[in-house]
């Protein structure tokens, strides 16, 4: 499978990494950034694994931090819609393509 990240993702990135490094410093962010690899490798590897939060979009939580991907299969790619919080608007995010 390959992956497709959609252009705002870096943006979602960039502000939780910021996060990170101001309330815990850069070992923090470097752990989450880790996590966010590890997640991308566990969604790219086998998609079916999460569970569907509609028809045609998934949801990976990471394990360590509360923050959570949505992604929809398109073909033989997988395409990272959002990174959001677990606590973000639920809506955030949502109208990605």
């Amino acid at each position: 499978m390959g992956l497709i990240l959609h252009r705002l993702i870096q943006n979602d990135l960039a502000s939780v990494l910021a996060y990170y490094r101001r309330e815990g410093g850069d070992e923090l962010a470097v752990r989450f950034y880790a996590e966010f690899e590890h997640v991308l490798g566990l969604v790219t590897a086998n998609p079916s694994r999460f569970h569907r939060v509609s028809q045609t979009v998934r949801r990976a939580n990471f394990p360590k931090f509360p923050h959570h991907l949505l992604y929809r299969e398109t073909g033989r790619d997988v395409r990272v819609l959002v990174l959001r919080h677990h606590r973000r608007d639920p809506q955030y995010g949502t109208e990605r393509r």
